[in-house]
């Protein structure tokens, strides 16, 4: 009986072990073109947590990267943290959730440019250049994030390879424009890999001028911080030209209306250079369920209900700052685009459709970039949380004006001049009917202020751009964030809530898990002023 029993257990094992592989596994899931083009969107993918709900998790992103500034604020204290530097430290869930999100994009990117190095994996495709097309992706995605890591926390470690074992998992922090360097290394590559332009069923997907356009802000960014880390502002914002110069077609956007940049019926127009694909799932657009679902349930929306007092918003309404609202001149199209009063926004007497309570925030009026009209149209049908309205995150309006300020910091203040220009052209261009305002009118020559002014008029809201703004210009010694109170920033729980503190808010905590996990890390110590 032992005997039989014995024969039978290996003749079953041995059954059980001759199952053919799976097709999911890394050894032979790239089969062909279009698995490879799966494994590229995946890249892409992994942005949906930060601009999604995530209500599994800690809950939405924005709060840290769009308080910090002077052009949003909330109605109360419930994101003081973020808005006030109250209490902000390296414990913070959304800093942590931060920081793994843009880590877990850098390693698709890096396992994707791996597997486009194979000779086996680069004989499924069919389609002529196509995988130096996917490798500029690759390299433009992984480059954005390190854009973002160095502007946040500056020390973050630069992870090039993918990581298959522990020998290369615990890297160094960056030092002083490392990580940015890296970052413009793989732009410059990128450029060259990348096509002008996609057909229209992959509009959507970064392209050659994407990679110009950050490597201007990358130029920019990297001047304003030349005296504090050891660079060439002047050489920086020359080469920030010099990329503008290399942008194909036609750089001017007084074809695009301002409201077509924040409308899903426009999305990927002329002016755009990247934003985040938001769409539903096709059964359920979950929030509470990750969006790596594999099925047809999950979250693949945009989140905006933090401009919003809907049930899922988690804390005091977003608005604009009086700041911003006083700047726009009366007329200027852009401002209706911008913020409006709630009845507006709704037509509906004051009362929020999914509420049915009266606004009662920021002097009633709301912000309304993504959600104006009809755009607030494009919530998932059963929760209504997510958008499939783009996130923005990258535009040429951005590009221009940073390359106006290159031109003015570079001593030609007449090109600057023209640059900033073309921006108000646009604007005043942008009326419902497409008549021109008389506002805001062209300047006889540019001041410095105007450029800073017309980023905050233009970009107000975006992508956290303002509080980047605002730190690099006062490393350039243009301002001086250290005279700044509770009151220039639009804050408004008042003082004694207020904690900004310089240099310790200049730069976000590296998230604890970071520092514990990385001896490296842990030895070169947090930013300044966290623990």
């Amino acid at each position: 009986m032992i005997a039989v029993l014995a024969v039978f257990m290996g003749s079953s094992c041995s059954d059980f072990l001759d199952v053919p592989l799976t097709s999911e596994l890394e050894t032979n899931y790239f089969a062909n073109e279009n698995r490879v083009q799966r494994g590229i969107g995946a890249i892409y993918a992994e942005i949906t947590n930060l601009y999604g709900s995530n209500m599994a998790k800690a809950g939405a992103n924005h709060p840290m990267y769009i308080l910090q500034g002077d052009d949003l604020a909330a109605s109360g204290t419930s994101y003081s943290n973020y808005e006030a530097f109250s209490g902000f430290s390296a414990g913070d869930g959304l800093v942590s959730q931060y920081w793994g999100h843009l880590y877990q994009t850098v390693a698709r990117a890096n396992f994707m440019l791996e597997k486009l190095e194979l000779p086996e994996i680069q004989a499924v495709y069919t389609t002529q250049n196509l995988v130096d097309y996917n490798k500029g992706e690759a390299l433009f995605l992984k480059a954005w994030v390190y854009y973002r890591l160095w502007d946040m926390f500056r020390k973050a470690p630069v992870q090039d390879q993918r990581i298959t074992s522990m020998d290369v998992a615990i890297l160094p922090p960056s030092k002083g424009f490392e990580m940015l360097d890296a970052a413009i290394s793989h732009l410059e590559t990128a450029a060259e890999l990348l096509p002008a332009s996609w057909s229209e069923e992959n509009k959507g997907r970064v392209f050659k001028n994407s990679a110009y356009g950050l490597l201007v802000k990358c130029y920019a960014m990297r001047a304003c911080y030349a005296a504090e880390y050891g660079g060439n502002k002047n050489e920086d914002y020359n080469k920030a030209i010099s990329a503008f110069g290399k942008m194909t077609a036609d750089n001017t956007i007084v074809n695009v209306p301002f409201g077509d940049n924040f409308d899903y019926r426009t999305e990927n127009n002329a002016e755009s250079l990247f934003e985040f694909q938001a769409s539903h799932a096709q059964k359920e657009d979950n929030s509470w369920l990750d969006n790596n679902f594999g099925g047809d349930a999950g979250f693949m929306g945009a989140y905006y209900h933090y401009f919003t007092t809907h049930w899922a918003a988690g804390g005091n309404p977003i608005g604009p700052t009086s700041k911003l609202m006083n700047l726009f001149e009366e007329g200027d199209p852009r401002r209706s685009e911008t913020f409006k009063k709630a009845e507006e926004v709704w037509n509906d007497g004051g009362r929020l459709w999914w509420l049915g309570g009266a606004w009662g925030f920021h002097d009633g009026y709301q912000f309304v970039k993504y959600i104006n009209g009809q755009r607030g149209d494009r919530y998932d049908r059963n929760w209504q949380i997510t958008s499939g309205n783009n996130p923005r995150i990258l535009r040429l309006a951005d590009v221009i004006l940073t390359v106006a300020e290159a031109c003015f910091q570079t001593g030609n203040v007449a090109r600057a001049t023209e640059l900033v220009n073309q921006v108000r052209t646009r604007a005043r261009f942008s009326t419902s009917e497409g008549s021109e305002s008389p506002v805001p009118a062209n300047y006889a020559t540019v001041t410095f202020q105007h450029i800073m002014d017309e980023r905050m008029l233009e970009l107000a809201g975006e992508e956290g751009i303002r509080w980047a703004d605002l730190r690099r210009w006062h490393s350039a010694g243009y301002i001086d964030l250290s005279q700044w109170t509770h009151e220039t920033f639009g804050y408004l729980g008042g003082e004694a809530t207020f904690a900004f503190t310089i240099p310790r808010h200049l730069l976000y905590p590296i998230p604890t898990g970071e520092i514990n996990s990385n001896p490296l890390m842990q030895a070169d110590g947090n930013n300044p002023g966290y623990n």
